[in-house]
Parts: structure tokens; C-alpha cells; sequence
């Protein structure tokens, strides 16, 4: 990859977030929170919610099919997009950040969510 894109690369990255989820992965991160959610969570608290990301499991699709989501590959493995765009996504669907959505997903779908 060029020098010129791989300094894209990221710009890239965070566009697709915000379309999809509405927030960056920067914006999941403990000291980038709005002050009212860093007063309803502590750090550990608010970093429990995404040690899924860094777990090792069997079923890799185990935590995201209980949201209706397939975040596994045809050989069964997960998506590498998980690791770019998990953090965002456990927000939008646990309803963790307030600017966090599932813009991706129909009005219906994402309610239900």
C-alpha cells in the first residue's frame, strides 16, 4: 500500500464509522465520553463493555447473534471489520453512547436492536 493511502487509510475508516454508527472508534474511548456518561461510568465500568472484542470463544458469532447480526466469515471465523468497527458497534446496539446508531440497519430492525 502507497504511503499516501496507508495515510488515508484511517480519514477512511472514521468516515465509514460515522456513517454507519454515528461515532468513531476514538469516540468509544473512556476520556472522549461526554461528561454526563463519564458520571455514569466509571472507567472499568465503561471498559467492560467492550472486553468481548478481546475474548477468545468457540462460537465467534455467539455475542453478536443474540442481536440478530451473522459477524462471522464463511470458513466461521469473525470479520476482521469487527476489530475496526466493534467498539461502535457495541455501542449502537447496546444503546451505550448517545450519538451511537445503526444507520445501516432499518428503523424496524434497529428498535428492535
Amino acid at each position: 500500500m502507497p504511503d499516501e493511502e496507508a495515510e488515508e487509510l484511517p480519514h477512511l475508516i472514521d468516515d465509514a464509522s460515522r456513517e454507519l454508527f454515528g461515532i468513531t472508534a476514538n469516540d468509544t474511548f473512556y476520556p472522549a465520553l461526554p461528561p454526563t456518561m463519564r458520571m455514569q461510568y466509571g472507567r472499568a465500568e465503561w471498559d467492560e463493555q467492550f472486553e468481548i472484542l478481546g475474548r477468545y470463544a468457540r462460537e465467534p458469532n455467539a455475542y453478536w447473534s443474540s442481536f440478530g447480526l451473522d459477524c462471522c466469515c464463511a470458513e466461521g471465523r469473525s470479520l476482521h471489520c469487527v476489530k475496526v468497527f466493534g467498539r461502535q458497534l457495541i455501542c449502537a446496539l447496546n444503546r451505550l453512547h448517545p450519538r451511537a446508531a445503526l444507520t445501516f440497519m432499518s428503523d424496524e430492525i434497529a428498535r428492535a436492536a
